[in-house]
């Protein structure tokens, strides 16, 4: 393990050992779940607690053993104390025993924006700056179209990546970033000029007549369909994944979770689940690992989406998982009335043995950003 590595490891292992040993510690109401209470990146620190003295006091401890242990010291200047508007009449005790300055949403963390509300234009505008400080930065350089074309591929389009892969970028955003890359394709600059070729037919592959630049929104759905994908497959190691599954899903999937409710970010991410549905094979094993009601290993898609009351038809619970309908890799379904429940019981997919599995039906077996992109450019270039 690295130095730097270790001291991170050593910081985190003493706010633990400050909040289990001296008890009295409040968690976050939205991270009581997965006692989560820290996050770490690079040399950022993130804390969360409930906003009562006792709770900050105990993170100021770990903070204050950390540097006597050490020789870092939290640099106040930078440090922010974030309240809600509920934690007010604590605001002065809250700063004094932590000597932090107040901060206020929002803010910009590795550079990009932390809200409490919807995307704008305006917490976009540092891609747009970016974009054409790098064209104007180019002024005076003689290029030729292939230059520019190669310059939109490697440089460009990249200063966007970062943002897409965090965020689900507006409309009109993607709007304007598209508008640069078409001036400056066709000007050589951020100036207006004449479009010789739509900005479709642009972004279709060369071997289809295009210059093949990559579609900002195709891109866009693709690297955050990475963010479903990851908990499609479950991955329980990621912390994100985690607090969605406590959090937003508790019993449901992502399949019939509701897009109606949750944060504006959160909404627009599950609306990307249309687009990866008819990429995805779930592949039954043994029926542990997948929801009997809302995941859509069944032909129809997930079944209580077309069988709202197959619960109570069938005695089986709303949680159940799918194995409680299988006996020895074969289908063992109670017995139905309901013509419906009927259907469903006579359409029953193979039983394949082993661990369920879900697969990616493209050619590389799993999504990938590569993966995605393709499928989601074939939808966007139609």
């Amino acid at each position: 393990m690295s130095p730097f590595l270790f001291v991170l490891v050593m910081e985190a292992l003493i706010l633990r050992q400050r909040i289990e040993q001296n008890g009295g510690f409040s968690y976050h109401w939205r991270c009581d779940r997965i006692q989560l209470f820290q996050l770490g990146f690079a040399d950022d620190l993130l804390l969360f607690s409930k906003a009562d003295p006792n709770s900050v006091r105990l993170f100021k401890e770990g903070l204050t053993v950390f540097a006597g242990l050490s020789g870092l010291q939290a640099n106040l200047q930078k440090s922010n104390l974030i309240l809600s508007r509920s934690a007010t009449p604590l605001r002065d005790t809250l700063l004094a025993i932590l000597d932090f300055q107040e901060g206020h949403l929002p803010l910009r963390y590795l550079g990009l924006p932390l809200l409490a509300s919807r995307l704008s234009v305006a917490d976009c505008r540092p891609i747009l700056q970016k974009i054409e400080a790098r064209i104007r930065g180019w002024d005076g350089i003689v290029l030729s179209f292939a230059g520019r074309v190669q310059l939109i591929k490697s440089v460009l389009s990249a200063l966007q990546v970062y943002w897409a892969m965090a965020f689900i970028l507006p409309k009109h955003v993607i709007k304007e970033i598209e508008k640069r890359l078409r001036n400056f394709l066709w000007k050589g600059s951020t100036e207006t000029g004449y479009a010789k070729v739509s900005w479709k037919q642009v972004c279709r592959p060369v071997n289809e007549g295009g210059l093949g630049i990559r579609d900002i929104h195709a891109l866009n759905k693709s690297l955050m369909s990475r963010h479903l994908w990851r908990l499609i497959m479950q991955e329980r190691s990621s912390i994100w994944v985690n607090w969605i599954s406590h959090y937003r899903l508790q019993h449901y999937s992502v399949w019939t979770i509701s897009t109606r409710s949750g944060t504006w970010g959160w909404r627009k991410l599950i609306r990307l689940r249309d687009s990866l549905r008819p990429c995805i094979t779930y592949r039954i094993g043994d029926g542990t690992s997948f929801s009997l009601w809302h995941d859509p290993w069944h032909a129809r898609g997930a079944l209580i989406s077309h069988f709202p009351l197959g619960p109570q038809h069938t005695s089986l619970p709303i949680t159940a998982p799918l194995c409680m309908v299988i006996l020895e890799e074969s289908w063992n379904w109670p017995s139905v009335t309901n013509m419906e429940s009927i259907d469903i019981t006579h359409e029953l997919p193979t039983i394949h043995g082993g661990p369920d599995r879900i697969l990616w039906t493209g050619p590389q077996g799993s999504f990938s950003a590569a993966a995605g992109l393709h499928s989601s450019a074939l939808r966007a270039l139609q």
